[in-house]
This record gives C-alpha cells, structure tokens and sequence, in this order.
C-alpha cells in the first residue's frame, strides 16, 4: 500500500516543511512602544499617583505626585532633561505644572501648606517660577497668596495662574503682567482651548464646608474667560469639576457639582445640555473638535458621546481605570490594573490590548502625535498607536518588544516538539500498514 512506501527521506522532507517559517498575517500591536524610562524615586510616602504634563507633540513632559516638592522634567526621548525638589521656610508643594506648547520651558507653581488644613498666605515662597529645559531659572513671579492652578495659552504664550484668593493672573513669557481678573472663588484648575482663545478656571464652591459648617458658600464656581482675561460668563455647580474643552474653545465639558453630572456649555458660559449617569462622573476627555465626549463614572463604565450628548456606545469596566482620548477622536485608550485597551469609539470595537507591566496610574493622549504616554508606580512609557493594519509576521521573529504580547505565531521549539509528534504518528501508521 501507499504508506508502505514513505522511506526516512519523506520523514525529513516533512520534518523540514514543519520547521520552516512562512509569513502569518495578522494584526499590529495596536501600541508600540517608542521608549519607556524607570521613574526616579521621590519621597511620596502615601505611594500616590504620578501626575503627567504634556506639551505639543511631546516635545517635553514633565512628573510630579500630589503634596511633594519634587518635579522631573523628560524631553521627547524620555531623556530626564532635569529634576528639581522645592524649598521654602517649610517643605512646599508643587501645585501646577504647565510645560510651554514648544517644549522650550516649564511653568511651576508652589505653595507653602498649612496647618491642618489650607496653606500659608502672605508668603514670599508662594510664587509662579518659570524653567528653561536645562532648569535654569528665569524668572519668578512672587503671589503672596498660595497659588493653585497655572496653563499657558498657545496662541500667545501667555501664562495664566489662579490663587487661592481668587485672582486669575495674566503674565507674558518674561512674567510681568499683562491683566488681573478677580473672582469669587478659590480657582483650582483651568482648561484652555488649545487656540487660546476661551479659558475655563474651574473653582471651589465651598460646598461641603457651608452644609457641615456653615461656611460662606462661593456664587460661582466657574468662570468663563477669553484670552485677554475678560469674563464671558459664570456658573454654579455647587461641587468640584473637571472640565474640558475643544480645540476652538466653542465646546466646553464639565463633570462635576455635588450630583457628578456632564454638563455642556458654550463659551460664554451659557449652558446646552445637561446628563446624569447610573453613576457620578468621575473622568472626561474631549475630541479636538468637540464632536466626542468620554466619561468614566464610579462604577467604572465608560460612555463615549457625540457632541449633543447622545450615547454612541458605552462599555464596562472596573473603577479607578485611566482613560484617555486620541486627539482624532476616534480612539479611546484605556488603562487597567496591568494593561492598556483601545476601543473605537464609533463602535465599541476592542482594538486590542498590551501589556503595562503593573497598574496603570495616568494616562494622556500627546497633542498633535496620535500618541499615548502613561505612567504606573515604577515607570513612564510613551506608545505610538495603529489600529489594524495588516503586516508580515515570520514564524521565527516572535521577539515581542518590552514585554508585549505576540499576536499570531507560536513558539518555534513548539512547531519543533509539533513536527516531530506528527512524525512519529506517522511512522507508528506506517509500520502498523506494514
């Protein structure tokens, strides 16, 4: 019979064409890791979250944890450019962060804490500095009163900072002062379109401490600006809110007041929608055009809206992830306890996942790459993004670059350990039809 006939030499030839690498199509890593940096040890005792602060394209990126004096500043390459620890008559904070769009320099605020509660007022150390990318200093600008919040408006290179008295400062790219607005709250963080031309400083209501304590309650918690510090308009929500705002400043985000709603306003502060969730809103990221809306809530859903607020698609999760949006709009990233997701927005499609090695702490989209950078507890990594493009893959290249996991091929000591299982099935049925 046929079988009878197979000699050593038909053994070898399939043997061989076991072991042979043919391409595999199959699907990029939706991630590809450009470089990844060990963070640097900092005294951060409660082990909180690095916080990250992108300029333009990536051109510089600087870290600093909440309640500590030391910052570190990268260049595009993850090269550490400088670090610094903050003095003061008692250990300071840093409040801010702000690098320049250009990526030539980097806004700090500091505040000297308090006791209890609150910070130290009438202080010298509560100031606004302003580093170079070699971290020389090249100019201060005292506030007296701590400041809280800082963002430097792209069209005009204008730094804004927001005080806990309730000042919104103006000052050029030498520090001196270009106009002073004053509201009636605490400001603790501002949101800029990236034209400069609206500016949302997002303030302290004083919400809780006027219903326990019976504590002036803050008119207004939100202030709406244009980039000359004129007020547009404003708003109570009676809680803290994240804000966000599209490229041209014609869409405004807010998630926030005591209920966690997502509220959508215009730029002079005029409100067009309002929407709860099963859940209070917890994070929020916009589209360059304003046309997507993400928002993470408590119990860890996440909702992708179009700009009137409809549902486009809505996915579970667990609480506490970081979410972050592509400057397109299209790609929504996701990190989790060891990985990161992407998802299409339109549909919900899972895009695929990578490894992060450990938790996921932050995450941002880089303006202008199609880029994501994250942080965990150890290390900061910057990942490029594809979305399903179509490559060659051979059997032996399965080399999976830091870490992350390969798609579609198998090992070759398993094609091996394969291939010679199938050949000794096949001679066992050879000598049985003998």
């Amino acid at each position: 019979m046929m079988l009878g006939k197979i000699t050593p030499f038909f053994f070898f030839f399939i043997l061989a064409f076991l072991i042979t690498p043919f391409p595999v199509m199959g699907l990029e890593y939706p991630l590809h890791p450009a470089w990844e940096v060990p963070l640097v040890p900092s005294d951060n005792p409660a082990n909180l979250s690095p916080v990250l602060h992108v300029a333009e394209e990536g051109r510089l990126i600087s870290l600093n944890y909440p309640y500590s004096p030391d910052f570190f500043v990268y260049d595009g390459n993850g090269t550490l450019l400088f670090n610094k620890t903050l003095t003061a008559e008692k250990i300071p904070w840093v409040s801010s962060i702000t690098p320049v769009p250009d990526g030539t320099g980097i806004v700090i605020t500091q505040l000297v804490p308090g006791c209890c509660h609150g910070s130290v007022s009438n202080t010298t150390s509560n100031k606004v500095t302003f580093y170079d990318r070699s971290g020389r200093i090249v100019w201060d600008y005292v506030t007296y009163q701590p400041p809280l919040a800082s963002a430097v408006l792209p069209n005009t290179g204008d730094i804004v900072v927001g005080t806990e008295d309730g000042r919104i400062i103006g000052l050029d790219r030498n520090g001196s002062v270009r106009w002073t607005t004053v509201v009636d709250a605490p400001v603790l963080s501002f949101a800029a379109s990236a034209d400069g031309s609206t500016l949302v400083a997002a303030g302290d209501s004083n919400y809780d401490s006027w219903i326990h304590y019976g504590e002036r309650l803050s008119p207004y918690d939100l202030f709406f600006l244009d980039g000359t510090g004129s007020i547009l308009g404003k708003y109570q929500t009676r809680g803290q809110n994240t804000v966000a705002v599209s490229r041209n400043g014609s869409v405004i985000a807010v998630i926030g007041g005591r209920f966690g709603n997502l509220m959508m306003f215009n730029r002079t502060g005029t409100m067009t929608g309002e929407r709860s969730f099963p859940g209070a809103g917890t994070a929020l990221d916009i589209s360059d055009d304003g046309t997507r809306l993400v928002v993470e809530t408590s119990e860890g859903r996440v909702y992708a809206l179009d700009g009137k607020m409809q549902e486009i698609v809505s996915l579970p999760g667990e609480p506490g992830q970081r979410i972050a949006v592509s400057d397109t709009g299209d790609v929504l990233a996701r990190g989790g306890n060891w990985n990161i997701t992407l998802y299409r927005i339109a549909t919900g499609e899972n895009l695929g996942t990578v490894q992060a090695g450990s938790g996921v702490r932050f995450i941002s989209a880089v303006p202008g790459t199609g880029s994501f950078v994250i942080s965990t507890g150890q290390k900061m990594s910057f990942f490029t993004m594809t979305t399903g493009k179509p490559y060659q893959e051979s059997v032996r290249d399965t080399a999976s670059p830091a870490g992350l996991p390969v798609t579609s091929t198998p090992f070759p000591e398993v094609v091996v350990i394969t291939a010679l299982g199938v050949c000794s099935i096949l001679h066992r049925v050879v000598n049985k039809g003998k």
